[in-house]
């Protein structure tokens, strides 16, 4: 591992990380609130950070292999979720381990929170623009470092291998510029939506920010309840945004031809599990006697839409509802949606990998000495992305069992504790409130809230980057011992 590449890379994160301390200050300092320097002494943190790691990077190589990579990524957004907890605790609002959890859930866009009511309006702030950058980290991260690392498991799928990924520092800039300016693109489109709606600016912006980055918190309360159809349409619209694999868009917006987007068999496959989740939640609701059947309509398909891309926003009081809406929330939420969107879950590629390469089985089952390819929109799948799509779905799943025992320690019911880590994994906050009332988060040990952090960030890095850094680790106290 070369250190200098890793300290450079971090470097730069931490100046990021410094600047939107920085514009919270300002608007705390705005605003008059009671704790400005809640920001103002991390942003100075982050600054010296940054000047810290751009000295012990000088002279640092140009290109970046597996294991920097994934040293990085795991470091980054630690890094960022230490820096982002800071002002949460410095103005007393939360202890350390709640704002260690807080800031995880909005940087890896989980929105996974238990804040009290009534904070600051600068920390409030500072939740939805965390989970906003946090979603844009991450889709800068999955053009640049994630490809070298891990693949990403079917990313070039989805733009029929029409995008490389290079490991030269100068490529990655360009690639991650390319990519932020989109997502600012996208924001900028939801906000024009929920204008048009009718919303205040105010709240178009909020709903604008915590939907492209699938975050859907709004820990102000100022949104969603009792919102009127316009809105729901446009938060529809918006989610719907997110969950495309941006490459997609990107490739979209250079051939200007928004048709592009629907030759993808993803995006196929994604809209009609959405269509087939939102009529089975809408019919369900309205023969059970829920809702009548206009709001059934509207409630099982704005949910569908909304756990499917892992937002998990809620117009309604799904706690309320019986356990078959819990169960397809819960499955969509598994699921998730496009590689290469902004939201988690397994991901619907991986999935159309799966079941072909079971389709494929039972063939040649069949007929021995049939030879099929596998093909996603006409073009082969290589034979080493079947053992990778394999193993992290193996993986997925054991990660899964094991983080619901572990949460189980904390004697959770197994239900919960499965929803629980679910939403970590996925990203999708609104199953565990959904499954175990977010008034008893506060009651979780403390350990359990660090281990919760842990799992959503190991989410974000989609387990194989943790395990390369584990693997980099053993070997080095193997030589040591040696």
């Amino acid at each position: 591992m070369d250190a200098r590449i890793v300290s450079f890379l971090l470097g730069r994160m931490a100046f990021l990380e410094g600047a939107a301390l920085f514009l919270a200050f300002g608007l705390a300092i705005f605003w008059a609130d009671e704790h400005p320097l809640a920001f103002g002494v991390p942003a100075a943190l982050s600054f010296v950070l940054w000047r810290v790691f751009s000295h012990l990077s000088k002279g640092h190589r140009h290109t970046i292999g597996v294991t920097d990579g994934a040293v990085f990524l795991f470091a980054a957004w630690l890094l960022n979720s230490l820096l982002g907890a800071l002002p949460f605790f410095l103005t007393g609002e939360l202890s350390a381990a709640d704002s260690f959890f807080a800031s995880v859930a909005a940087f890896t866009t989980t929105a996974l929170l238990f804040t009290p009511t009534g904070l600051e309006s600068s920390l409030g702030f500072w939740q939805i623009f965390q989970g906003w950058i946090g979603g844009m980290y991450f889709l800068c991260l999955l053009v640049t470092i994630m490809p070298q690392v891990g693949g990403c498991f079917g990313l070039t799928l989805s733009v029929q291998q029409g995008t490389n990924f290079s490991p030269l520092l100068r490529r990655m800039n360009a690639a991650a510029q390319k990519m932020a300016l989109l997502y600012a693109c996208l924001t900028l489109v939801a906000l024009g939506l929920f204008l048009l709606a009718g919303e205040s600016f105010l709240s178009s912006a909020v709903l604008a920010l915590t939907s492209i980055s699938t975050t859907g918190l709004d820990p102000r309360g100022l949104v969603l309840k009792g919102s009127g159809f316009t809105t729901e349409l446009a938060a529809e619209a918006a989610m719907l945004l997110a969950g495309v694999n941006f490459l997609l868009w990107q490739r979209a917006a250079a051939r200007r031809d928004v048709r592009a987007l629907f030759a993808d068999a993803e995006l196929r496959i994604f809209l009609l599990v959405v269509f087939l989740g939102g009529a089975a939640l809408a019919c369900y609701l309205a023969v059970v006697g829920v809702h009548d059947v206009e709001h059934s309509l509207r409630m099982g398909f704005f949910h569908a839409i909304s756990f499917a891309t892992t937002t998990g926003f809620a117009a309604a009081p799904l706690a309320s509802w019986p356990t078959f809406p819990h169960a397809v929330l819960l499955l969509l939420a598994t699921l998730g949606s496009s590689v290469g969107a902004v939201g988690g879950g397994f991901k619907v590629m991986r999935l159309l990998v799966l079941v072909k390469m079971a389709k494929r089985e039972i063939l040649r089952t069949i007929h021995p000495r049939m030879i099929v390819n596998i093909k996603i929109d006409g073009k082969s799948v290589p034979h080493k992305l079947y053992g990778r799509i394999l193993s992290f779905f193996f993986l997925y799943v054991v990660v899964l069992i094991l983080a619901t025992l572990g949460l189980a320690l904390a004697h959770i019911d197994t239900l919960p504790a499965m929803g629980f880590a679910v939403g970590c994994l996925s990203g999708t906050g609104t199953v565990v409130t959904l499954l175990y009332g977010g008034k008893d988060f506060l009651l979780l040990p403390g350990w359990v809230k660090v281990f919760a952090g842990f799992l959503m960030i190991l989410g974000r890095l989609e387990i194989f980057s943790f395990l390369i850094l584990l693997r980099a680790g053993i070997d080095r106290l193997h030589r040591r011992q040696w």
